[in-house]
Formats: C-alpha cells, sequence, structure tokens
C-alpha cells in the first residue's frame, strides 16, 4: 500500500529538511538489512525579519536552502573522502517540507453494497482515480490563498496509509468479499512554483537519477506509528521555529493537521525582550538555562520569560486539540518533536498543564507527553560519531529505509 520500490543494495542518498525556520542536509548510507547510517549533517537557520512578506519568506528559505546545499557538496564530500566512500555515486535526492511550505490532508473514500461484493487492485485503482479527479476538480479550490489557483498547484504525496474492510484493517485487501470498503488517502500539496525552484537549487549541485519531495508529515507519522508503542490513537506536534503543527490521529489513521503561529522563535524573542540582547545571547542563555547552568537569579528571570510564552502556546494547543478532536475523546499520548533548544521545555509546560476543556479516558484529565530525540530513534537509525545527531533528518532516513523495503 505504500508503493515499496527496490534500489541498490548498498548506496548514498543525499537529503534536505526544509522547515519553517530552518533548512537541514544530510548524506545517508542505506544498506539491505541495515540500519540507515547518517554519515555528515548540517542544519541552518533562516534570517527572519519581524515583518516579513510571502515573496521575502520564500527568497529567505531559498537562499538558506542553497546555503545547506553547498555545504553538503563542499564539506560532506570531503567527509566522504575521509571514511573512504569517495566512490559511492549519490544517485538519489530527497527533500522533506513542513508547513507553511506544503499543505496536508487525509482523503477518505467509502463503498457500500447491500450484498457482498469482490475487492480488487483494479476496483480499488477505480476508485481511488475518480476520487482524484474529484479532489483536483473541487477540493483544490479552498487551498488557493495558500498555494495559488488549480493549474499552479502540485500534488507531492498520494499514499493510502490504510484500507478497512468491513470495518477492519487489512494489509492486503486483495480478493476479499464484502459489503463495505473504506480506504484512506495521505495527501500533500506543494505550489508548482517553489517545487520547481527547490527542484532547480538541488539539482544545480547533486546530478541525481533521481529528486524525491515529500511532506514532512508523511514520515512522521508513519515513523512514529510504526517506532513507537502508539496504540491505535496518539497527537503528535511538530514544534518549529515560527509554528507549531498539530496532528491526530485515531485508529491509526492521520485524521487532520492544524497549525498555529507560535513556534520556538516566541519563546527566544521573550527571551530577547526580558534581557534586551541579540538573538545569538538569547539561544546561549536558553542552552545554559536548559543544562541547569544558569545564575539563580537570570534563571527566574528566563523561566518568567518561558512561562508568559507557554501560556500563550498552551492556549493555542488546547484549542486546536478541542477543534481537531470533534467531540472524540483524545487520546491520553502526545509526542513531540522539536529541536534541543525547546524540547524539554514544550515537555514541561504539557506535564504542567491540566487541559481543563479536554477529556483524558481513565487519566484524570492528564496526558503523556514525549519527547522524541535521537536515542530513541538509534534502534532504526545510526548518526556517526562526528555527525551532531539531528531527530528530523533520522525520521526521514528511517522513512526512506522503510518504503524503499531495505529493513
Amino acid at each position: 500500500m505504500f508503493g515499496k520500490e527496490k534500489i541498490k543494495k548498498d548506496y548514498i542518498a543525499v537529503i534536505f529538511d526544509v522547515g519553517s525556520a530552518s533548512v537541514g542536509g544530510a548524506l545517508v548510507l542505506f544498506s539491505e538489512n541495515k540500519k540507515p547510517r547518517v554519515l555528515y549533517n548540517v542544519r541552518r537557520q533562516m534570517i527572519l525579519q519581524d515583518e516579513m512578506n510571502a515573496e521575502t519568506f520564500v527568497s529567505t528559505m531559498l537562499r538558506t536552502l542553497n546555503s545547506v546545499i553547498s555545504n553538503v557538496e563542499n564539506k560532506g564530500l570531503v567527509h566522504l573522502n575521509f571514511l573512504k566512500m569517495k566512490n559511492k555515486e549519490i544517485e538519489e535526492a530527497f527533500c522533506f517540507l513542513s508547513s507553511p511550505w506544503v499543505v496536508s490532508q487525509t482523503r477518505i473514500i467509502e463503498m457500500a453494497k447491500s450484498k457482498p461484493f469482490l475487492v480488487t487492485n483494479k476496483l480499488m485503482k477505480s476508485l481511488v482515480e475518480n476520487d482524484e479527479k474529484e479532489f483536483l476538480n473541487s477540493d483544490l479550490e479552498k487551498y488557493k490563498d495558500i498555494l495559488g489557483k488549480k493549474d499552479e498547484i502540485s500534488i507531492l504525496d498520494e499514499k493510502i496509509i490504510q484500507v478497512r474492510l468491513n470495518g477492519y484493517t487489512v494489509n492486503n485487501p486483495h480478493k476479499k468479499e464484502v459489503k463495505n470498503i473504506k480506504i484512506f488517502i495521505f495527501t500533500s500539496l506543494l505550489a508548482k512554483q517553489l517545487s520547481e525552484k527547490i527542484k532547480k537549487a538541488i539539482n544545480k549541485n547533486f546530478n541525481v537519477e533521481q529528486l524525491n519531495l515529500h511532506s514532512f508529515l508523511l514520515p512522521t507519522f508513519l515513523t512514529i506509528r510504526d517506532v513507537f508503542d502508539s496504540k491505535d490513537d496518539f497527537i503528535f506536534l511538530d514544534v518549529s521555529g515560527e509554528a507549531t503543527d498539530i496532528s491526530f490521529v485515531k485508529d491509526d489513521v492521520l485524521m487532520e493537521t492544524q497549525t498555529f503561529p507560535v513556534g520556538k522563535k516566541a519563546f527566544i524573542k521573550e527571551i530577547m525582550k526580558s534581557f534586551k540582547v541579540t538573538n545569538e545571547i538569547a539561544v546561549s542563555l536558553l542552552k545554559t538555562y536548559n543544562a541547569g547552568q544558569t545564575e539563580t537569579r537570570f534563571a527566574e528571570k528566563i523561566k518568567g520569560a518561558l512561562n508568559d510564552t507557554g501560556k500563550k502556546w498552551v492556549k493555542f494547543l488546547e484549542d486546536g486539540m478541542l477543534d481537531l478532536s470533534q467531540g472524540s475523546i483524545l487520546p491520553k499520548t502526545i509526542f513531540i518533536l522539536a529541536d534541543d533548544e525547546i524540547g524539554e521545555i514544550i515537555k514541561k509546560i504539557i506535564e504542567k498543564d491540566k487541559f481543563t476543556k479536554l477529556v483524558f479516558p481513565g487519566y484524570n484529565k492528564t496526558s503523556n507527553p514525549i519527547l522524541i530525540n535521537c536515542d530513541q530513534l538509534a534502534r532504526f537509525c545510526v548518526f556517526d560519531n562526528r555527525s551532531e545527531k539531528d531527530v528530523f533528518l533520522g525520521l526521514e532516513s528511517i522513512f526512506i529505509n522503510k518504503i524503499f523495503d531495505l529493513s
């Protein structure tokens, strides 16, 4: 159902990760029956102004992407020589994009009859194609303010993530006799113009045979679902520089995602304001605070700044979860994806808040936040000792390993 493909048994791919405030890049070795090995990785922060229009935001992202591409080409390839891998060609490139660059949704196709009918590959293909035509002709209109007109939007991902026959999930629905079939399809969209600019930037430096663009939401959902003991229902948060994405998974299906405009940068700005310092110094203060190395008088001031932004952030989170649940009882488990500077802070905020509007079944209205880090991914992905571990690139490497059937 996930369109698995077979590739060479031993090859290196280049991976790029484009968020709302940073861009990452990596060279990853994929080998059959082995964990993906991150040989080299780098991440650059975008230099963002308080007031930016859409055009400036895009140009800033592309400039940062080009910087990362150049770094991976120059320093990363030199590192391969050091590892005695200079003869390995890079034939595959992957680029994963988070919001606001992409828009994602899960479409549901359902067919029910009073008498049993046979599920075949031909039937499923017909149902999916008819739904796609309807989607392209009508549903795309609601994204025109974000991505442009219908003919200016390209489909990034379109993956069947679950099939239910008579209400039960099945991995192989072919030749089953049923009265009801329900197909869940994950779809992500990207502006065509932006897609072409990203491809041009990567192809300029890496002349690869295949360049694959994906939504970051897809590998996050599939990896969390398969790697962690998440049961069937969970929420996961992607806390990026400028925003936070809330995704609601019910019965093992990614149902819906919302974005609110408060991320890591909001916490940094509050520290800048409190101490009247630059962004770099504020980040440094946050790092020492997290490490427990800040003087008491400064620690209290940082704590106060974080609390002020935390209250604003958690209000958005609570309202978003309430809206996504649509009356359903929310799951206890909340997975958090964030970088080291803000991840533990976000986890503590969620642990502290009681979410009085929400109901977590049998848990006295308390949640169970789990911060995803590279140590938890170690069973599925290896970072070289020389590499600074990057959880986002790690998740993406695991996803690539899965869809190309190398595990």
